[in-house]
């Protein structure tokens, strides 16, 4: 006759077993995705993520009219996050229609609709990147208050745009924090030249 006793054992063996070999299968596949997807980041990602993210501080440096400037944020004490205001909400109605204001006083010379991300905040609040039609808004203004030709300005604007990602993915953009950096090394340049030798 079969000791049940031993049935027990050998059933709690053969299920030990199993869970013991999935868990280490499990966790060795988790540790070889995280090291692939970092090999694969390094090599395929930017050198520097110094401008990936606009800081909102930072950002606020370039509130004067001789700066590009980015997407407005809600993110608060550094802290990221979007405003959780709904498109029904009113809050988020005068919001907007306060930002479009804004953008049409510091930039008369614009005539047409103002693009939307100019006047709404991202998901994360730290995002870098304006439409090219936000950054093209914006050249006249910035040529004439850094005194620099609108022709020069526009051409280092139309140089930063970054196509789609793979062709496909997101949509064409520009990186403000590259564009600000093009834009401080475009005056320190013509600096340079009327200081002359």
């Amino acid at each position: 006759m079969t000791d049940p006793q031993a049935l027990s054992a050998d059933s709690r063996g053969g299920t030990l077993r199993p869970a013991v070999v999935l868990l280490a299968a499990f966790t060795l596949l988790t540790v070889a995705y995280t090291l692939a997807v970092t090999a694969i980041a390094a090599m395929i990602g930017p050198a520097s993520s110094a401008d990936l993210v606009l800081d909102p501080a930072a950002a606020a440096g370039w509130a004067g009219p001789d700066w590009f400037h980015g997407r407005p944020s809600a993110a608060v004490g550094g802290v990221s996050g979007g405003s959780n205001l709904g498109p029904t909400n009113p809050a988020l109605a005068a919001a907007v229609t306060a930002r479009v204001a804004a953008v049409q006083a510091e930039n008369p010379g614009h005539t047409g609709p103002v693009p939307v991300d100019l006047v709404t905040t991202s998901a994360s609040g730290f995002d870098p990147h304006l439409s090219p039609a936000a950054a093209r808004l914006q050249v006249g203004r910035v040529a004439a208050a850094t005194g620099l030709d609108e022709a020069a300005v526009r051409a280092v604007v139309e140089g930063l745009i970054e196509p789609r990602t793979f062709g496909v993915l997101g949509h064409p953009r520009v990186n403000v924090i590259r564009l600000n950096a093009a834009l401080r090394a475009l005056v320190a340049q013509r600096g340079k030249e009327a200081a002359g030798p």
